[in-house]
């Protein structure tokens, strides 16, 4: 039951969290509240997941984080670039990486 729970947590909370932040912008005297929060909710989900190891998620709510927050557009463009990049370039090494040669018996 309570996997069932997180699981639908997980999948609600990239949805509601972009709507969320699509109409944090008819709020204009709480938009800044309003956005911290959601940031802070995504940063939250983002530390449950990495501590359940559930970097998938862990790297889809960090990027909501970034997505929702009150930083510059331009300071986000970065960020959401440098989290591509770093992904990029594990996908890479783990790609590249070196396999021992096996032994073989003669």
């Amino acid at each position: 039951m309570l996997q069932t729970v997180a699981s639908l947590i997980n999948w609600l909370s990239v949805p509601v969290l972009m709507t969320a932040a699509m109409l944090s912008r008819f709020a204009v005297d709480y938009e800044l509240l309003a956005d911290v929060t959601m940031c802070l909710a995504a940063v939250a989900l983002t530390v449950r997941a990495v501590r359940s190891k559930e970097y998938f998620w862990a790297a889809g709510h960090a990027a909501v984080a970034v997505a929702v927050s009150p930083l510059l557009l331009v300071v986000r463009v970065f960020l959401l670039m440098g989290f591509f990049y770093v992904a990029a370039l594990l996908t890479l090494s783990a790609a590249f990486r070196t396999q021992p040669v096996r032994a073989e018996l003669l």
